[in-house]
């Protein structure tokens, strides 16, 4: 069995998503790894992303070159006769303005 050293295991450079909290503030994730850090303002979350790769890599001298990458908002893509469309995540919250349209039409009376 061949011993591989753990220089040869790590990346140059580790990417992580990042994105806008819902209860505030920013969360980051890196991809193929297990690191997962949020902070208050995107300062904050620079510093917390460095610290937690330098934990991830603590045996390492050298740690990987971080980028962090804005995750685009989630989406759903469909198909019709016309090509493709998208769809946000957050398509079926109410709308006050449409709801009273439909609602308060013939078809469904108050």
């Amino acid at each position: 069995m061949r011993i591989i050293p753990i220089m040869d295991r790590v990346e140059s450079k580790i990417v992580f998503t990042f994105r806008e909290s819902l209860e505030g503030g920013y969360e980051a994730q890196a991809i193929g790894h297990s690191i997962f850090t949020q902070a208050a303002t995107m300062e904050e979350l620079e510093a917390n992303v460095k610290h937690a790769v330098a934990c991830h890599f603590a045996e390492i001298e050298l740690v990987p070159e971080i980028h962090l990458i804005k995750a685009a908002p989630p989406t759903r893509v469909f198909g019709s006769a016309k090509g493709e469309f998208a769809v946000p995540d957050d398509f079926n919250d109410p709308d006050p303005e449409i709801e009273d349209m439909f609602y308060n039409s013939r078809l469904f009376p108050e």
